[in-house]
């Protein structure tokens, strides 16, 4: 219908497969509608699931969007039931950014969490080791030494 009469109506549970269409088919226009609608509809809690489709879409400026209200909402953000189903490209490339307001300790857990859901994806026991084989470089992108002695310890 859009492509006779440039009117879309699109809504939450639609507008992902509208927006694969619109790329698949090369429909700018019809892009734009999409990422228009994300953008009005992006929150913390939806953030981190709307990352990962931007960045697996090619939609930079939402991608953008994202970080910033990661950034600026980043409790919030990890605590939403999506975090830990995001994929660990996405992940690395959140705990690469120095502008996440929130304590090194408290990001660490939520990395804690994503590793043990990650192992029930993969069918892997939930261990120290495979926590760890799972989250592969991102381990590394922890900052520890802006942790406290006591974080560190209990953590």
């Amino acid at each position: 219908r859009f492509l006779y009469s440039d009117e879309v109506q699109i809504g939450p549970e639609t507008v992902m497969t509208t927006l694969y269409t619109a790329k698949k088919y090369a429909v700018p226009a019809l892009e734009a509608h999409c990422v228009n609608f994300l953008t009005k509809h992006l929150r913390a809690d939806n953030a981190f699931m709307l990352l990962t489709q931007a960045r697996l879409f090619d939609e930079p400026q939402l991608a953008s969007l994202c970080l910033d209200t990661i950034d600026k909402s980043t409790i919030d953000a990890i605590s939403a039931e999506g975090f830990t189903d995001i994929d660990i490209d996405t992940l690395c490339a959140v705990l690469e950014r120095d502008t996440l307001s929130i304590r090194e300790s408290r990001l660490f857990g939520a990395v804690v969490r994503w590793a043990e859901a990650e192992c029930q994806r993969q069918q892997l026991p939930v261990t120290f080791g495979n926590k760890q084989k799972v989250l592969g470089r991102a381990l590394s992108l922890i900052r520890f030494p802006l942790m406290t002695i006591e974080e560190f310890a209990a953590g």
